[in-house]
């Protein structure tokens, strides 16, 4: 997928009104194949962790989350659905700051497992700044319920602030 499609459609889900959405509009699953976790487990791990979570958005066999995490707002694309549930998930967020660039984010990835981050270029002609871009996939496990999320939403909850600082430090 090319960058600038990547940045859109998280750009998208983050500043689009939220739509009501089904997960019974996605693509139906062959029998007898673990298809993931249903949607409503999903998004309740999320708001059981404190978060805020939008009403999902349907595309092809995508369901994306807009949460807002206090000041941070983030999406979780699920992946793969079938019939409402999802065998995967990703996490995503982008920042912008005076130190959203190329060797800061390198040195960053470099410092840090889990969480990767790249650094999106703006279009060429654009005031829009340079970001830093996060994202951290997970692999959902048949058996393991919503609980296998916890581990995941903790670890990305801190990076993704963490790197949030380090391309925006607050002023002190």
């Amino acid at each position: 997928m090319k960058l600038t499609a990547l940045i859109t459609a998280t750009a998208l889900a983050l500043a689009l009104p939220v739509t009501v959405s089904h997960a019974q509009d996605t693509v139906s699953a062959p029998a007898g194949r673990w298809t993931g976790l249903p949607v409503s487990e999903i998004t309740g791990r999320l708001t059981a962790a404190g978060l805020t979570v939008s009403e999902p958005q349907a595309a092809g066999d995508r369901i994306y989350l807009r949460v807002d995490d206090g000041p941070l707002r983030w999406v979780l694309t699920l992946f793969s659905c079938t019939d409402g549930r999802c065998p995967d998930v990703q996490f995503t967020a982008a920042f912008t700051g005076p130190q959203a660039t190329e060797a800061i984010i390198g040195r960053w990835n470099g410092e840090r497992r889990f969480v990767k981050a790249f650094y999106a270029a703006p279009e060429e002609g654009s005031n829009v700044p340079g970001q830093a871009v996060a994202q951290y996939d997970v692999l959902l496990n048949e058996g393991g319920g919503a609980a296998q999320l916890d581990d995941p939403i903790q670890v990305w909850r801190s990076l993704a602030i963490d790197l949030g600082r380090t391309v925006s430090p607050q002023v002190q």
